[in-house]
């Protein structure tokens, strides 16, 4: 509810009831809604001291199929390793690459499954090479239909996914990375 409703509905229950009186004093303009923050929380947490990285040691492989045509996708991939991932229910952690000095969260760029709790060794497969210093937006996902599938379907507003951000409060369960050596 904003506060011009709320206000609005408070000036019609004093009518109502006929207790409607003027206040004087400075008018108090409603607060700016909270700003999101990133990082760890209590109960969620990505650990990324200590974060290591595979390359060239495995290989992403792809077949598409449309109608008649099929396609075949090779590649060196690299491995993000995380020491240790704490999610209070089932989900996901995902990378989304930093793309001209923003994190572009239309774009997955690898993802793990998680299940509740504690989760030692988490990788995170990046079906690309990703160079040193390469730069990721890391975060948790709910498995909210808890089917095991990252649902990264845009809903309703075009901005939230089916398998949604972890918050606590407005603190999203996210943090910046740069791929290390």
């Amino acid at each position: 509810m904003t506060f011009k409703t709320a206000a609005t509905f408070a000036i019609l229950a004093s009518l109502a009831t006929g207790c409607a009186t003027a206040q004087e004093g400075p008018v108090q303009e409603p607060s700016a809604p909270p700003q999101i923050t990133m990082g760890n929380g209590e109960a969620n947490m990505i650990m990324v001291e200590g974060l290591t990285r595979r390359a060239g040691v495995t290989h992403f492989s792809e077949v598409r199929v449309d109608g008649d045509a099929v396609t075949t996708f090779r590649a060196d991939s690299t491995a993000i390793t995380f020491p240790e991932v704490t999610i209070e229910k089932p989900g996901f952690v995902v990378l989304h690459p930093v793309m001209d000095g923003r994190p572009n969260g239309d774009v997955v760029a690898g993802f793990t499954y998680l299940n509740a709790g504690q989760n030692e060794d988490v990788t995170i497969q990046i079906d690309h090479p990703a160079d040193i210093g390469s730069k990721f937006l890391v975060m948790l996902h709910s498995d909210v239909d808890n089917d095991r599938v990252l649902d990264f379907v845009f809903v309703e507003d075009g901005i939230n996914v089916e398998d949604t951000a972890v918050f606590e409060g407005t603190h999203m369960i996210a943090h910046i990375i740069a791929v290390p050596e």
